[in-house]
C-alpha cells in the first residue's frame, strides 16, 4: 500500500499545472512569407497573460549552426551584445506589448539570408514558439517558383489537427491520473483500509 501511495504522490508532483501557461496554439509553428526588403514581425502572446518586461527572452536560428542570438531581451533592457552581425540594427522589439504577456520583434528589411525557422523563447517559463520565415525575391514571382518542392519551405500543417492533437496530449496525464486514483482506490478497498 505505501508503494501505490508514494506512486500517487509522485505523479502528482510531476504532473504538468494547468497554471504554467504557454504561448497560444494559434502562435506556434507560424510559416510568414515575405518579400525581399520587406518587414517581418514575430509575435506571439501568452495564455493566460504574464508581465515579460522582468523576464529573459531569447530569439534564436535554429537552422544555423552559429550560437549568436539574432535579439536578447535581459532584466528590462535590449541585450545586443551576442546578437549576430547580419542583425544588427534590424530587429525593435515592441516593449509595451511586453507588460501585455505579447513578444512582437519586427525584423527590418528581410533579405533571402533571413530564410529559416526562428525560435522565440522565455527560458523562466520554459514557453516557447517557433517562426518559419520564407523571403522570397523582389518582384513578380511566378507561382511554380513559390511551389517549386526545392524550396526550404516546411511541410505544411493543419492547425485544427495540432489543437487537436495537443488538446489529446493535455488529456493524457489526466486520465492517467485518473485510473491511478482508481487503482488505488481498489488496492485500498482489498487490503481493508478502506470500505466500499
Amino acid at each position: 500500500m505505501m508503494k501505490v501511495v508514494l506512486l500517487v504522490s509522485s505523479f502528482l508532483c510531476v504532473a504538468p499545472s494547468s497554471e504554467a501557461g504557454g504561448f497560444l496554439h494559434s502562435d506556434l509553428n507560424q510559416t510568414v512569407e515575405a518579400e525581399e526588403g520587406h518587414d517581418v514581425t514575430l509575435q506571439g502572446r501568452l495564455d493566460p497573460p504574464v508581465d515579460l518586461s522582468s523576464y529573459t527572452l531569447d530569439v534564436a536560428r535554429l537552422d544555423l549552426s552559429s550560437y549568436d542570438d539574432v535579439y536578447s531581451y535581459r532584466r528590462g533592457k535590449d541585450h545586443l551584445d551576442d546578437q549576430m552581425d547580419r542583425y544588427r540594427g534590424r530587429t525593435t522589439l515592441n516593449h509595451e506589448d511586453l507588460i501585455r504577456g505579447i513578444v512582437t520583434l519586427k525584423i527590418s528589411s528581410v533579405n533571402q539570408s533571413d530564410s529559416g525557422e526562428y525560435k522565440v523563447y522565455v527560458p523562466d517559463l520554459t514557453a516557447s514558439f517557433t517562426t518559419y520565415i520564407i523571403v522570397v525575391p523582389k518582384g513578380p514571382v511566378s507561382k511554380t517558383k513559390r511551389n517549386d518542392p526545392t524550396t526550404t519551405r516546411p511541410p505544411a500543417t493543419n492547425p485544427e489537427g495540432e489543437n487537436e492533437k495537443a488538446a489529446r496530449a493535455r488529456m493524457v496525464p489526466i486520465v492517467v491520473l485518473i485510473l491511478v486514483a482508481v487503482i488505488c482506490v481498489i488496492v485500498l478497498v482489498k487490503c481493508g483500509i478502506m470500505q466500499k
